[in-house]
């Protein structure tokens, strides 16, 4: 890429995962990681900002790259019991009927 211009979303990461193994090895031998970016620089395999480079090394424990684990047969859906239809409650009122507004003395009330 030209130096200066930004680089397209989410194409940083791509760029890290596609040199993951080359960073991980050079990190093994003991290299910086400034040496790590200067070097992938020059080759042209990366074109990401050092602060952007060294972000993705401390996430890179986090980062999932492969495909989560399959279930096992035995968490599947389909094989765990089916849960009850729960019916709609029944609301009961208390011994005595709500009194009718028409009806009722307002000096009772308070």
């Amino acid at each position: 890429m030209t130096a200066g211009k930004p680089v397209r979303r989410y194409m940083a990461r791509v760029e890290f995962v596609a040199s993951r193994e080359t960073i991980d090895s050079m990190l093994a031998q003991g290299f910086s990681k400034k040496l790590i970016h200067e070097r992938l620089i020059s080759e042209g395999r990366c074109s990401m900002h050092y602060i952007t480079f060294c972000e993705f090394i401390r996430n890179a424990g986090k980062m999932q790259f492969q495909a989560p684990p399959k279930q096992a047969e035995s968490c599947k859906p389909a094989l765990l019991p089916a849960r009850p239809q729960r019916q709609p409650g029944i609301i009961r009122t208390g011994p005595e009927p709500f009194p009718d507004p028409k009806h009722v003395d307002p000096k009772t009330l308070i």
